[in-house]
């Protein structure tokens, strides 16, 4: 449809910067038009690129700065045509290009260039020499009538010029030289020649259909481009909807935690009361006990069991001070705790609204690009709507190439969908850390060098000793012999609950004080390595498979009751009193074979991981193997029947050709752990690191890849041990 000049003469031919009419004007790749004089200056400043004042799209800046944009002709010759429509509007005086008078005009010749009286206009059309301005010329009433369209103004205009020969029109255009229009001389014989050279129709036809395709994709994204704000407004209302959420969120783990804290609250304050009732319990028991032994006692020992009635009942004073103090204790470690979880919900909060924030920004900038296509997308199908309106066939060649070039850049940014603004629609914050940390492992023992005086000593085995654990005497005493170990199995409650022990030497048990012992091991707990003991003929009923030659790891204790697995009972139950420690010592802790044989012979169990170190005729020193059963027949020289890895089958070795390495044999893809400081070519790995067995080299080396080193190293087996 053809648009009208009345509709586009305000709003469309204007400077945005200067907001006048056109002066010279230039088109910027964007089709967005300038005076040659209002974009000067934003070109001169420009360094590589040139932004658009409207749209803030770049372009490269020419060599030559604002003359190397094209000239708008066609907006030129409409803002040329407004301006003349002011002229007559007004009824100014022009001086005739016919006679020379100031009159009022009565016309405008295209081809001359100049207005002409009404007495001219006559003689300008009937002219023989100006016949052919008759197409040329607007008459007054044409300038006055609202319907006058684009091609008709169109229609009045001459070719233009050869850009090589001004004083001839344009017939062809070299399409090589950017649809340069020249004359004919210059496409056969002189500047262009060789170039590709088509007529004006021709071209302009063909630019026609080009720039009526990338209308029509154009306008295929009309929905998109309009559409997005839309989807902005949405995806911004979601990131709201999801910031409430969030915070609604992290206030139930707030509430989950402050509920924990309160419920371990009441727990200590209960556990609290039952210590006390349980201290006061016993205290009731053994002051009721002794009242009663010291009246069936003479009178002599009365003063005795007074002592210990006062000794009990500052005992149970010193428990009920020690409960309060741990209550105490406990107490303010919660507050700490409530006081740490109010902090990490601050900062959760802040976190969350610092994201808010930042994406309520970016939503802002995606806004303002959204704003700037759209104007570019409206001004771009004004401008080609303009163009292909006024059907002339030197604008459509002259414009319609640029504009299908900026259709390409439009098109791309108009299917834009912006995927970033899902994820700017969320925020993200860490939970709330859980209050309370899995309990630590239980701390190692204190030497008795360690301190400074045996008092101290004293009290320091008073409070960590308990059932189970090994100690040695430290001074003879009624019938314990210095250096005898023993296992605690009771406190002697009568006897300033000194302890009871099993003597290994004494062969039976008897109670010693806290001042002639020290301790020396822990006891059996959850992953010692353990075996049954020889003694235990007569097993008890709660027993259940082993082996007594089998080594195996406590699992599970559940008071004087165990369970271990063994090589050959995975899942065996039955009383600590039938189970002892078992420790794999190296051959090097020995001063000599004799003494190593012995410790073997009494330690080797099925399962385990031996290495041969003295060649019986079949088996070479360094290979290992696994213990699959001990011929115990002739006490003094054991028969161990051991499956060798470089060998086929397995065969029987003596006990003194062997050394344990541990209680199974490593092998490739186990998870090992280094017992000290590594170095193998210059790569370290450090104490208690990482890794699996990727190779075994020989019987006494195998190549283990660490975690965090590049490579794999290879080490010795008395290197490593198994990692549980």
């Amino acid at each position: 449809m053809a648009a009208q000049l009345v509709e586009l003469e305000e709003n469309f031919f204007n400077c945005p910067i200067c907001l006048d009419s056109f002066k010279d004007p230039k088109l910027l790749p964007c089709l967005h038009r300038y005076c040659r004089g209002c974009v000067k200056p934003e070109v001169d400043k420009s360094d590589d690129k040139v932004k658009c004042p409207l749209c803030k799209q770049e372009c490269d800046k020419p060599t030559d700065g604002v003359d190397g944009f094209k000239t708008d002709f066609h907006t030129r010759n409409v803002v040329e045509y407004i301006q003349l429509k002011k002229s007559v509007a007004a009824e100014e005086v022009r001086k005739c290009i016919g006679c020379s008078n100031e009159l009022q005009v009565a016309a405008f010749c295209f081809k001359c260039r100049g207005f002409i009286c009404r007495k001219c206009h006559e003689i300008h059309e009937n002219s023989g020499m100006t016949r052919d301005h008759k197409e040329h010329i607007l008459a007054l009433k044409d300038v006055k009538d609202k319907h006058l369209t684009l091609e008709k103004l169109g229609s009045l205009k001459e070719a233009p010029s050869c850009s090589e020969h001004p004083e001839k029109l344009a017939e062809i255009c070299c399409v090589d030289c950017d649809n340069l229009p020249i004359c004919v001389v210059c496409g056969q014989y002189e500047n262009h020649k060789g170039h590709t050279i088509r007529g004006v129709r021709e071209l302009a036809a063909e630019e026609r259909k080009k720039i009526e395709h990338s209308m029509k994709a154009l306008r295929e994204q009309d929905g998109n481009v309009r559409g997005f704000p839309a989807k902005l407004a949405e995806a911004r209302k979601s990131l709201e909807v999801n910031i409430t959420e969030t915070k609604a969120r992290i206030r139930s783990q707030y509430n989950k935690e402050v509920g924990k804290l309160n419920e371990k609250e009441r727990e200590s304050v209960g556990l609290l009361a039952k210590h006390k009732a349980e201290i006061d319990r016993k205290e009731r028991e053994v002051v009721a006990d002794l009242n009663r032994q010291r009246e069936r006692e003479l009178k002599t020992v009365n003063d005795k069991y007074d002592k210990c009635v006062s000794e009990a009942k500052a005992k149970a004073a010193d428990e009920r001070g020690g409960k309060d103090t741990a209550a105490s204790k406990t107490k303010d470690m919660l507050t700490k705790k409530r006081s740490y979880l109010e902090n990490e919900l601050s900062d959760s909060f802040s976190s969350v609204d610092h994201q808010g924030n930042t994406n309520m920004k970016t939503f802002g900038e995606l806004s303002d690009q959204s704003t700037h296509r759209i104007q570019r997308y409206d001004n771009f199908v004004a401008v080609v709507t303009s163009v292909l309106a006024s059907r002339d066939h030197w604008t459509d060649v002259s414009c319609l190439p640029d504009m299908n070039v900026s259709s390409k850049q439009l098109i791309e940014d108009a299917k834009k969908e912006f995927p970033e603004i899902a994820a700017l629609s969320k925020v993200t914050t860490k939970a709330i850390t859980p209050v309370f940390a899995p309990k630590a492992n239980p701390s190692p023992i204190i030497n008795r060098d360690d301190f400074k005086s045996d008092a101290d000593y004293e009290k320091y085995v008073k409070e960590h000793l308990r059932i189970g654990m090994t100690l040695r005497c430290r001074k003879a005493n009624q019938g314990v012999q210095e250096g005898d170990t023993g296992k605690v199995i009771e406190f002697d409650w009568w006897n300033n609950l000194n302890p009871i022990c099993q003597w290994q030497r004494l062969g039976g048990t008897l109670v010693v004080s806290y001042s002639d012992v020290e301790i020396v091991d822990q006891g059996i707990r959850v992953g010692s390595k353990v075996r049954l003991q020889r003694s235990a003929v007569n097993p008890s009923r709660d027993q259940e498979g082993g082996n007594p030659r089998s080594v195996g790891r406590v699992t599970a204790i559940n008071r004087k009751n165990c369970t271990v697995v063994f090589s050959t009972e995975k899942h065996w139950k039955g009383l600590l009193s039938e189970v002892e420690h078992v420790s794999l010592l190296r051959r090097s802790a020995f001063q000599d074979d004799s003494s190593y044989s012995a410790y073997v012979r009494d330690t080797i169990g099925v399962g385990m991981a031996v290495r041969c170190y003295k060649d019986d005729g079949v088996t070479k020193v360094g290979d290992t193997g696994t213990v699959t059963r001990i011929d115990d027949s002739d006490l003094g020289q054991l028969r161990i029947e051991v499956k060798w890895q470089r060998r086929s089958g397995t065969h029987l070795v003596k006990h003194s050709n062997i050394e344990i390495l541990g209680l199974r044999l490593l092998s490739v893809g186990d998870t090992v752990r280094a017992k000290h400081d590594i170095t193998w070519r210059w790569t370290k790995c450090a104490k208690g690191g990482t890794g699996k067995i990727t190779g075994i080299v020989d019987g006494r080396k195998c190549n283990v890849h660490f975690v965090g080193l590049g490579r794999a190293l290879t080490v010795f087996f008395s290197q490593i041990e198994l990692s549980s």
